[in-house]
């Protein structure tokens, strides 16, 4: 009996697990369920109304620019006198040391180069190990380290250390002459002169006696077009200096302050009367008489 017990034991494990598959198999299926997907919402674009074409005589006509109106001439030799009303008053003969010069493209040009050069100013500097903080003691001994000898951590080769041959200051100064730059001086001026672009005038009258940037600016617009334009003086003129303080086109400069690129970066130079001799007497390059 124990041998029958036996055998029906693994044939009733088999029916046992014959009928759980059979049961998975005939069990419903699961029900799947759809997850929700965000998805862009979908923009409705309405088309504009379409804008009424504007009739020709409703279209604004353009304006017509403004033509550049040109500045007063005078005879060669001569500048236009410039009232404080900004019309013409008549011309002034200009002094010989700035009409007729004799033009030499090089004087001009070394001149310019060294003034260039004088404006440069060689303040690039480096420091030596003396000039490094630090590195007083040595790093370690002389000997017994199997390491070569160092006196100093801020000597050039280690990290941090002091720069050889680092610039320490350098002048970039050329010296020119003084005939040549006077010479220079004079053949700047007299091309402005011999282009037209010398104007001078006695006085502006500011109202209330309050200089004021739009008195000048109006002023210049009555006269041309002038452009980027420098006043000479024979000093230092307060009013006019604060008048041209906002103005972006317009500067001032007296008789000793004025140099030879101002007058060539400035379309337009107007100077006053009581200023040419100075001028004159800058431009001059030979040497004056001596009376007795």
């Amino acid at each position: 009996m124990a041998d029958e017990e036996k055998e029906k034991t693994p044939a009733a494990k088999k029916t046992t697990a014959a009928k759980k598959t059979t049961a998975k198999k005939t069990a419903a299926p699961k029900t799947l369920v759809k997850r929700a997907v965000a998805r862009p919402a979908t923009r409705t674009v309405t088309p504009r109304p379409a804008k009424p074409e504007r009739e020709e005589s409703e279209a604004p006509a353009p304006k017509p620019k403004a033509e550049p109106r040109p500045l007063p001439t005078a005879a060669a030799g001569h500048a236009p006198i410039i009232d404080s009303s900004g019309a013409v008053s008549g011309d002034l003969a200009l002094p010989e040391a700035l009409a007729a010069v004799k033009r030499r493209a090089g004087v001009l040009f070394q001149s310019l180069t060294a003034a260039a050069a004088n404006a440069h100013l060689g303040t690039a500097a480096t420091k030596n190990r003396a000039r490094v903080s630090g590195g007083g003691s040595k790093p370690w001994r002389q000997k017994g380290t199997g390491r070569a000898r160092q006196g100093s951590t801020r000597a050039p080769h280690w990290r941090h250390g002091g720069v050889v041959f680092g610039p320490n200051g350098r002048r970039y100064a050329q010296r020119s002459p003084g005939k040549m730059r006077r010479e220079a001086f004079a053949q700047a001026f007299a091309a402005r002169a011999g282009e037209g672009r010398v104007l001078v005038y006695e006085g502006l009258a500011f109202e209330d006696g309050a200089p004021r940037t739009r008195t000048v600016v109006e002023w210049l617009d009555k006269i041309g077009d002038t452009g980027s334009v420098l006043f000479v003086t024979p000093e230092v003129d307060a009013q006019i200096a604060r008048a041209t303080a906002n103005a972006a086109h317009a500067r001032v400069r007296s008789v000793g302050t004025l140099r030879t690129s101002d007058l060539l970066t400035h379309d337009t130079l107007i100077v006053r009367r009581d200023a040419l001799d100075a001028l004159a007497a800058r431009a001059r390059t030979e040497k004056a008489e001596v009376t007795a």
